[in-house]
Parts: structure tokens; C-alpha cells; sequence
């Protein structure tokens, strides 16, 4: 049985648990790699208290109580708020699973012990440790106790054996307990947040002739001037923009159109734009006049979700051009409600709906594309989620949405059919690859394409084993004297890709990032062989005189090509 290849997010956080605790935290055991997982176990606990507590490096090591008879407790931290944290490591080479139950078990029984104040139980306390719990469970105090693992799975019973436990100590002291399972997926998220775009805080603008709207958010409205707004792109280019399902798209004929009214009529442009749509995490009005006729407004965590295109092309004239040819434009900010987490979501996808927008522009709203992207780029490669027009072509380490929607298609059975005769489905999140309504059973074609399993490695796997292909077959059609076998190269690069894709597709699940020189060789063996097939199969199958292009346009002659071709693969 051919060995999984372990997360890249796994990969990369043991290497940071290395970097960061090394010679502060101790692995203990009889053998090398029993005292290499134990270090990483502690380190993981401690980490977690960094991320999740905000514990300094320095005590969130000296909280460790890791040892035998420690009731399943590996760290115990108090904060000087009367906040008992109580730990279970545990770190998962594999990067996926979960603590067994017995380990789950007996952490229940030890967060028990120490609410129950039976402190013995746990036989790694020293006597300070058991002094601070007696003081602080004798004042207003509260316990959260997590469940740190480097798996990707929780299993019901896991959580009810846990709730019990928090429901146990509420029903006696109301919010007292809490439960925290902390996985790999969050430590990815913390590992990688420098390279989110970052929060845009503290930006004031003024708004004229406003209004509010108080319902299930607040938001404000009003005209904003066109000289302000340009201003505020300058200051902060693409991350004003980065909750936005695209960025500034650069020369298009609506641009265009928007910046020949900016230069010849001004004075309109408020009437001929759509606007601006701003969400933010909070709202502060500032001086307001008693008849709206003009008010100040303070914004934090500010995100353009609909008008990239109106700010990108405003700043594209400098301040002195609108002192000359004033202009205003409709700006609506929204106060995004604490307690719905997928109202902004859902506010950017229906303002978006209205406006000419590519299906394609909605996969930006997928967390995963962002995890995705996050990973790729803490190793040095560049997905490009948002199309740009900044983004400049894709190289040795960077690929676009659509180079990955197309080389994860090709890699499914149906990825001839899904690219020849249905293209727009791959953005599809409403039916299945047969259009058909998707259900929990058939996921959706973007599902399919996408699927929550798929790792940031093996997406860009994906993409180098067709570029392979492509690129191969580019190269040789460019140097060929005869047009019509350059012709019938280039034509038959898609069906070349989709084969080799599904002939190497173990090559997509390899442990590197990067696909091997040896790795590289096989794809490049396969596609000779693959190609050779080819020529054979043509001449076997297309009697006709027709066009290349029209012969590897025809779905029933690809499939019948790709049955001869994977037959000689095989043989």
C-alpha cells in the first residue's frame, strides 16, 4: 500500500515547533524519536496558550505538568483574571486523526479532579500550582479546558463526553466552564496569518446628505467625494479591497467608460455609478450635522465588497484633477453584526450578484481558496485567487484560479465533458457535474473540483504535472516544420493533460511541494508514450478530413482517443 504523504500543513508546524522552542522545552523518553514527540506534544500545548491565551512564550512553558500521573492534564496555566486553562497535547505526525479515547477519557477525568477541587488526582501539580488553584477557585474564577491536537477530526462522542463536563459545571455556576478543541487547521491559521492582507483601521471619512438604516445591521449612507475616496486607494491599494470576491481589473471598456466621465463630464459621475459598498467591524460616528447635510464617520476593520473597480480607476487620477472637476460617489457602509458570521458573505455575494461579475470571481469567498493561498505563500509560491490586472503572468512559482480549476478538472473522469461542454460549471455550487441539484450525497461541480479534503500541496501538485504537459507540447508545436503537426499538437494538449493527470495521479499526493526531478522524468515519460498512442489512435479512429480543432472539440472521439491512449499506457 503506497504510504500517504503527511499535510504540508503539518510539515510546516512541526518546523516552527522547532524553531521556536528549541532549548526551552525538553523532550522526554527512552529513544530518539519518543523524546522528539514529546518535545512537539509540550510544544504544541504551549504554543496553544500563546495563540489562544495570549501567554507569554516564557510562562507558557513553565505550564507544563506533562508526566505520569498527570490525569490526562499536560499544562495548567492561571491568568491573572482568574482563568484556569487546563491542556491535552497531543501531536499527530500524521496530521490527521484524533486523540484515542481513552486519552479524551481520562482529560475528562482529570478536568473533573480539579473542579472538584480533588487536586491529588493529578500528581504532577507541585505545591505552588495547587496554592493558586485553592485561592483563585475560592473567588470568581472560570475554567477552559482544551483539546490540543495536530488532527483534523472530532468525533461526536469526543464532544458529548465534553459538553457534559462544561454543562456539569454550568448548571452549578452559569458560564463558569468552557470546552476548546484546537486542530491543525488552527494552527495553520495562526502559522499563516502574517500573510493575510492586513486589518485597515482607523480611516474617517465624511459622508454628505446621509442616511441610517438601523435593522438586522446598522449602516450609513451618503455621497462621498471622489477625491477622498481615490485618496483612500492610494493609501491602501489592494487591501482596501481584500473582502472584495475581485480586485482593480485595470483597463476594461466599463473602466474606461468610468474614467473618460471622470476627465469629460465630472459633475455625472455620481449618477452614472452603482456606488461603493464598504463593510466594517464597527461604525463610530463623529461630528454629525443636525440636518445630515454632512457627517464624519470613524471605520475599523474596512473592506471595500463591492466597487473595486469604481476606487482602482478613480486613483488613477491625482488629487489635483479633481480639485479641478469635483465628483461625488454613493458610498453605503455596513456595521457587520457580531453575532452572524456569514452575513458578510452573504452581503458581498448579492451586491456582487447585480453587477457583471465572472462566476469565477465568487471562489474568493471560499475560506479554503484563502487557506489555500496563505499555505502556498508561507512556502514561496503565489496563488492568484483575485484576478488583477497587477498580478502580471503566472511563473515557476505562481498559478491562477483558473490554471487550478482547469488541472484539478482534467484530473476527474468527467473533466473532458465538465471543460468542452460546460465550462461555466466548474464555478457551480448549486448542481453537480451533470447539472443535476447537488445534494449532500453528489456535491456540487465546484465541490467536486474543490473539495474540503484538497491540501494547498497537492493543488499545486496538480498544476505542475499539466504544466508539464502544456508546456512540453508547446515547446515541440514551436519547433515544427510542418503546420499541421504543430496543428494537431496544440490541439490535443487538453486531452494529453487530462491523461496524464489521471495516469501519474499518485504523483499529486507525493510529500514535497515541489514535484522531484525524478517525478518530473516520469511525467515526462508517460506523456512521450501518451503522445506516440496518440498519433496511432487518430489515424485508427478520425477517417475524416476534418479540422484538428474541430476533431478534439468532439466529445465521443476524445473519450474513444482517451480509451486507446490509456490502453497503451497500460499495456
Amino acid at each position: 500500500m503506497a504510504t500517504v504523504a503527511r499535510p504540508l500543513e503539518i510539515q510546516q508546524l512541526e518546523a516552527y515547533l522547532k524553531r521556536e522552542f528549541d532549548g526551552g522545552i525538553i523532550g522526554t523518553g527512552n529513544k530518539a524519536l519518543d523524546k522528539e514527540r514529546n518535545f512537539l506534544s509540550k510544544a504544541v500545548a504551549a504554543s496553544f496558550l500563546m495563540v489562544h491565551a495570549g501567554v507569554s512564550k516564557a510562562d507558557a512553558i513553565a505550564a507544563c505538568v506533562d508526566g505520569g500521573g498527570d490525569n490526562g492534564i499536560d499544562s495548567l496555566y492561571i491568568s491573572p483574571t482568574n482563568v484556569i486553562w487546563l491542556v491535552q497535547s497531543k501531536y499527530i505526525h500524521e496530521g490527521s486523526g484524533e486523540p484515542s479515547l481513552g486519552d479524551a477519557g481520562l482529560f475528562r477525568d482529570g478536568v473533573n479532579a480539579i473542579v472538584d477541587g480533588q487536586f491529588d488526582q493529578c500528581k504532577t501539580l507541585s505545591a505552588t500550582q495547587i496554592a493558586q488553584l485553592i485561592r483563585v477557585m475560592d473567588e470568581s474564577h472560570q475554567v477552559v479546558f482544551a483539546l490540543v491536537y495536530t488532527g483534523t477530526a472530532m468525533d461526536d462522542s469526543r464532544r458529548k463526553m465534553f459538553g457534559e463536563v462544561v454543562d456539569r459545571v454550568n448548571a452549578i455556576a452559569p458560564r463558569r466552564a468552557r470546552f476548546v478543541r484546537f486542530g491543525l487547521s488552527d494552527f495553520h491559521e495562526a502559522l499563516t496569518q502574517q500573510f493575510a492582507e492586513p486589518d485597515i483601521n482607523g480611516v474617517q471619512i465624511e459622508l454628505r446628505d446621509y442616511g441610517v438604516m438601523n435593522g438586522v445591521a446598522r449602516a450609513y449612507y451618503g455621497s462621498m467625494s471622489v477625491k477622498d475616496l481615490a485618496a483612500l486607494y492610494v493609501q491602501h491599494g489592494h487591501a482596501l479591497v481584500r473582502a472584495n470576491i475581485r480586485r482593480h481589473r485595470g483597463s476594461s471598456e466599463v473602466n474606461e467608460s468610468m474614467a473618460l466621465t471622470l476627465k469629460n463630464d465630472a459633475s455625472k459621475f455620481f449618477y452614472f455609478n452603482n456606488g461603493i459598498t464598504l463593510i466594517c467591524r464597527s461604525i463610530r460616528p463623529g461630528q454629525l450635522d443636525r440636518t445630515r447635510a454632512a457627517g464624519k464617520f470613524h471605520l475599523d476593520g474596512v473592506s471595500i465588497i463591492n466597487g473595486a473597480q469604481t476606487a482602482g480607476t478613480v486613483a488613477q487620477e491625482p488629487p489635483a484633477h479633481y480639485e479641478a472637476h469635483p465628483a461625488e460617489v454613493l458610498v453605503t457602509c455596513i456595521e457587520l453584526p457580531a453575532d452572524d458570521q456569514g452575513f458578510a458573505d452573504d452581503v458581498t455575494r448579492f451586491r456582487n450578484s447585480q453587477n457583471a461579475v465572472s462566476p469565477q470571481d465568487f471562489a474568493a469567498l471560499d475560506d479554503n481558496q484563502e487557506s489555500w493561498r496563505k499555505t502556498l505563500q508561507s512556502e514561496g509560491v503565489t496563488y492568484i485567487v483575485k484576478r488583477s490586472t497587477s498580478d502580471g503572468p503566472a511563473d515557476i512559482n505562481s498559478f491562477t484560479l483558473q490554471e487550478a480549476a482547469e488541472a484539478r478538472a482534467l484530473l476527474g473522469s468527467a473533466g473532458l465533458e465538465l471543460l468542452l461542454e460546460h465550462p461555466v460549471r466548474l464555478w457551480d455550487r448549486g448542481h453537480d457535474v451533470k447539472g443535476d441539484k447537488a445534494t449532500a450525497d453528489k456535491p456540487s461541480a465546484y465541490k467536486t473540483v474543490f473539495p474540503d479534503s484538497l491540501t494547498a500541496r497537492k493543488l499545486w501538485r496538480t498544476v505542475q504535472i499539466a504544466r508539464i504537459v502544456q508546456q512540453t507540447i508547446e515547446q515541440d508545436a514551436m519547433a515544427m516544420t510542418s503546420p499541421l503537426e504543430s496543428d494537431f499538437a496544440r490541439q490535443s494538449a487538453r486531452l494529453m493533460a487530462h491523461v496524464i493527470l489521471i495516469r501519474c495521479k499518485s504523483l499529486t499526493d507525493g510529500e514535497t511541494l515541489a514535484l522531484t526531478t525524478n517525478e518530473q522524468l516520469t511525467v515526462s515519460s508517460t506523456l512521450d508514450t501518451a503522445r506516440n498512442a496518440l498519433v496511432q489512435a487518430y489515424s485508427e479512429i478520425e477517417t475524416t478530413q476534418r479540422p484538428f480543432a474541430e476533431a478534439f472539440a468532439d466529445l465521443s472521439t476524445l473519450c474513444a482517443l482517451k480509451a486507446l491512449v490509456m490502453q497503451a499506457l497500460h499495456a
